[in-house]
This record gives structure tokens, sequence and C-alpha cells, in this order.
């Protein structure tokens, strides 16, 4: 077993499409069968993963291996998603949400992607990405170190934040059931553990057409910045920023990333990258 995972190690290593880029990875290519629950054989880390210090765990609802691959032209994906299930209320559906701790710490400038395609929303509806320091009961976007959420409560639209310092969206094009996004984001001036910095958090959310048409620019930030809010093809679907002055958040070694969702029925989470080189190496185009 332990020559196999060598070896599994040196061919990843030797892989152009993946690894030569970003320094976090998770795509999901899961060896189980389709609707088989997170923390059974083979439904732990995907066979490609790397940049982690745990496997994947169920923190709340359920969580299930689906074969289906959200997959945007010129942009590279290796095939399967994982499946966030809240937990069954009586009046509505509770949180879901899978974690996966770090291998290693990041500052400075430091980039990052996932993908996402939810399933039937409403208005208190909310899914995201956070960074959260481990073993906290309640995970929450209001708790997290950070959070990047396409869709927040009470609104059609998401935001992004760390604790209660947050920049709400109030125009664009809202993500809509059974269709799949691309999340960007970016954080400059990272701090280092006990340090001191003022962050500066962005994101952009790309609908299918709008990620095919600025995988042809690149990914160019000055032309995503640029983008008027919109569903058009050179439009991005949801833009924010916002400064989080003197702060020691930061994305340590063993914090988790957690895929959040809450009142929603399911939402498929595919292709997580964090990269301290570039924006575009935290995408990566088809070779």
């Amino acid at each position: 077993m332990k020559n196999l995972a060598n070896l599994l190690s040196i061919l990843f290593l030797l892989s152009p499409a993946t690894h030569s880029l970003a320094d976090l990875y998770e795509g999901f290519d899961l060896a189980g069968k389709h609707n088989a629950s997170f923390g059974r054989e083979n439904i732990q880390a995907g066979s490609s993963s790397y940049g982690w210090m745990s496997t994947w765990q169920i923190g709340k609802g359920h969580a299930t291996f689906s074969n289906e691959d959200i997959a945007f032209d010129n942009l590279y994906s290796t095939g399967g998603s994982a499946k966030v299930i809240g937990e069954r209320k009586e009046q509505h559906i509770g949180k879901g949400y899978l974690m996966r701790q770090l291998s290693e710490g990041y500052a400075g400038s430091v980039y990052g992607s996932f993908r996402v395609k939810p399933g039937f929303l409403t208005k208190d509806s909310v899914f995201g990405i956070l960074f959260a320091l481990p073993n906290v009961e309640e995970m929450s976007p209001k708790n997290a170190l950070f959070s990047i959420v396409p869709k927040r409560w009470g609104s059609p639209f998401g935001m992004i934040g760390a604790g209660g310092r947050t920049f709400k969206i109030t125009d664009g094009s809202p993500c809509q059931n059974g269709e799949g996004y691309l999340v960007i984001w970016k954080m400059a001036n990272v701090p280092k553990p006990g340090d001191l910095d003022s962050v500066t958090l962005s994101f952009w959310v790309l609908n299918q057409s709008q990620a095919e048409y600025f995988s042809l620019n690149n990914f160019d930030e000055r032309k995503l910045n640029l983008a008027e809010p919109g569903s058009k093809e050179n439009q991005v679907s949801q833009y924010g920023r916002q400064d989080i002055k003197d702060t020691k958040r930061g994305i340590f070694k063993g914090v988790v990333l957690v895929a959040f969702n809450y009142n929603v029925t399911n939402v498929l989470f595919d292709e997580i990258r964090i990269s301290s080189k570039s924006l575009l190496d935290a995408i990566v185009r088809k070779q």
C-alpha cells in the first residue's frame, strides 16, 4: 500500500495539467460509486487532490460523490463533484457542509477558484466556500475567517467578507438552480500567523458563457474588474470587494476549507483550487 501511494505521488508530481500550477487542488475524481457517502472507502479524497492534511469530513447534513462534472469549455476538469445536502428540518432545510484541512498556510497575495451548481433555492438559501478555524461547533459565514458566498440570506445575490465585515452584492445576475458557475477569488495582503495587515478580498461569479469568454482572455483581472454586472458573456454575474483593515485573520496551516450550504436541497461543488502565483494559475485552462 505504501509503495502504491508513493507511485501515485510520483505520477501526480509529473502531471503538467494540475500540479505545476495551483498549490492546492480537489477535483473530486473519486473511485467510488455515484451517490456513495463521503467517509466510506474510496469516498474520502479525489485521486489527484493535493495540498491537504486530512480527508474530507462531513460536518453537518450529508455529502455524497456525484459523477456529474461541472465543466466549462477551455477549462481543465477531472470529472466528478461533491454533492452537499442540508439537514432536513420540519419547516426548512438546515445546514450541510463538507470540510477539509489545509496542509500549508498562505500569505501575501492568494488566488482561488471553485465551481458550484445549486439545487432549488429560496430567499434564505446560502452557499459558498468558507475558511474557518477547526473545531468550530456551528460553522457559518458569520463566524468564518473568510466567506466567499455567491448566494446569501435574504437576497438573490451573494457576499464576501470576514465575520461581520462583509460586502453584499446588490446587482448583477443571481445564481439559478441547476446552473453551473465558476467562482474566482483573490485575497491581497494576507498576514502570516501573528502579523497584522489590511486584507483586500475580491470575488467574481461567472456563468457558463462568461467563464468561457474570459478564459479566452486568460482571466485578465483588469478585464474582469471593468466588466459590467449582468448575464451577458462579456459581463460578470456578480462582483464584490471588501477591505478588512488591521486584521490577524489569515489562511494558516490547519485551517479548514468548508463547502457550505443552508436551506438548499443540495449544492454540487467541484474543482477547488488555491494558488500563490496568479489568478490564471488558480483556474487552469486546458493544455
